[in-house]
């Protein structure tokens, strides 16, 4: 019995226990369908205001520094695909700042190279990039994509020292511009093809009044177009130009002798009353040499394919061309260079950011449309150039080969610097010194070169 009163007991008792703890709990509320979909709504509106707030704070930007010798009218397309980068990439702000060459560009960039205060990205003359490259400024861009699509010989003007400090722009084009308005007021129906034929026209520019030349030579470059076509077309045309250069270099081959026929001819010019040496040598290429021609009384005027762009800008209905270099017997010549070397300073501290917008700048798209707005040629393969009539003649002469080099990588720069020695020593003749001892110095200076080296 006493058993089965205890059995009892437990089961009274756990039911006891079940009863009160029922008792102590509430019943759970039911969700209805509407209160779980005002949750979600507000939920999902929360997340969108979290996502426009989101949007609306502002982009981390990188500033990426440009510096270049592109200014005014020749900038081009550079503003516009610099833009085009900036939207694309709004992490990123690339700003562009120009001084031309004329302007002191290359004593600006040096200085700012040598204090370490360089930009992220700069645009090198040819003539000066050996120099940069031999300092440790710029960076081995021989892995960039758009290397693939140049073509050999602008591979070959590109690299020095087995590598290539800078990419090439443009195939540019220095020739001798014509207005035709003026050959014609004057009865001459056609731009001169050669030497003779210049100096008979000059010499009736004269008569009738007119300034037969205009020339921008206060860098030397507008005499030196002149000195240099006439000087150097021997070489290049001689089965063995690379050994004329490699006896240049080590002095063997005299370049101040080489520059003489060259030196010759602006002597003659200026002797004939064609070519006002000491007014050249106040006009700054590219600038006053420009806005002279524009003003439509001179008949002709030695200058670049990105010229065009000022031109058409000052003399709007001028009719002119671009052809070549009239200082042989025989033809006409023009010179040319794989021309604005983009390069990636070696400082910089952003050279992933410096890498993606070179790729941008050299892509197929961006060199089209900067090669149309500097009226220059494309070194891509695949790329177009420019089709612009007015430089129909000098593209004439860039097919028929009749061209020559002002900057090639073969020359021993820190002997002898065509482009640069050029201007200065045609520079000298054009004010006034002899032909003889602007000969003499330039071999002076390449003895003195290969003493220092």
């Amino acid at each position: 019995m006493r058993k089965r009163k205890a059995a009892v007991w437990f089961v009274a008792a756990a039911m006891v226990m079940g009863t009160l703890a029922g008792c102590g709990q509430k019943a759970a509320p039911e969700t209805t369908a509407a209160q779980t979909g005002e949750t979600k709504k507000e939920e999902t509106a929360a997340a969108a205001e979290e996502t426009k707030a989101e949007a609306q704070k502002p982009v981390e930007q990188v500033e990426l520094k440009v510096f270049g010798f592109k200014t005014g009218a020749e900038e081009g397309a550079i503003p516009e695909l610099i833009e085009q980068f900036n939207k694309e990439n709004p992490d990123i702000k690339v700003v562009y700042e120009g001084i031309s060459n004329a302007g002191g560009y290359q004593d600006v960039l040096t200085a700012r190279l040598a204090s370490g205060q360089g930009d992220d990205v700069f645009f090198a003359n040819p003539n000066y990039l050996p120099q940069l490259q031999e300092a440790g400024y710029t960076e081995d861009l021989s892995d960039m994509p758009v290397v693939a699509q140049y073509s050999g010989l602008v591979k070959d003007l590109l690299t020095i020292n087995d590598s290539i400090p800078g990419l090439g722009m443009e195939i540019a084009v220095f020739g001798m511009f014509s207005n035709l308005d003026v050959l014609k007021e004057v009865g001459i129906d056609h731009a001169p093809a050669n030497y003779q034929e210049f100096l008979e026209d000059c010499e009736i520019l004269k008569k009738a009044g007119k300034t037969p030349i205009v020339a921008g030579a206060k860098d030397g470059t507008g005499v030196a177009v002149l000195s240099m076509a006439k000087s150097m077309d021997p070489v290049y045309q001689a089965a063995d130009k690379m050994d004329q250069i490699a006896r240049m270099n080590s002095g063997e081959l005299k370049f101040g002798d080489v520059m003489q026929p060259g030196f010759a001819l602006v002597e003659d010019l200026i002797s004939r009353g064609y070519l006002d040496g000491s007014k050249a040598l106040v006009y700054a290429a590219g600038q006053d040499d420009i806005a002279e021609f524009a003003k439509g009384e001179a008949g002709f005027m030695p200058g670049g394919s990105w010229f065009v762009a000022g031109l058409d800008s000052a003399a709007p209905d001028m009719n002119y061309t671009l052809g070549g270099i009239p200082v042989e017997d025989e033809d006409s010549l023009i010179l040319i260079n794989a021309g604005v070397r983009v390069c990636i300073n070696s400082s910089s501290e952003k050279k992933e950011v410096a890498r993606k917008f070179v790729e941008f700048f050299t892509g197929l798209d961006s060199m089209n449309a900067y090669v149309a707005s500097q009226n220059s040629f494309n070194p891509r393969m695949d790329g177009a150039s420019t089709d612009n009539d007015v430089v129909t003649p000098a593209a004439e002469r860039l097919s028929a080969a009749r061209m020559v080099p002002w900057v090639d990588s073969a020359f021993d720069i820190a002997v002898v610097s065509p482009w640069a020695d050029a201007r200065t020593f045609t520079a000298n003749v054009a004010g006034g010194d002899s032909v003889d001892n602007a000969v003499k110095d330039l071999n002076t200076q390449v003895e003195n070169n290969l003493k220092l080296k």
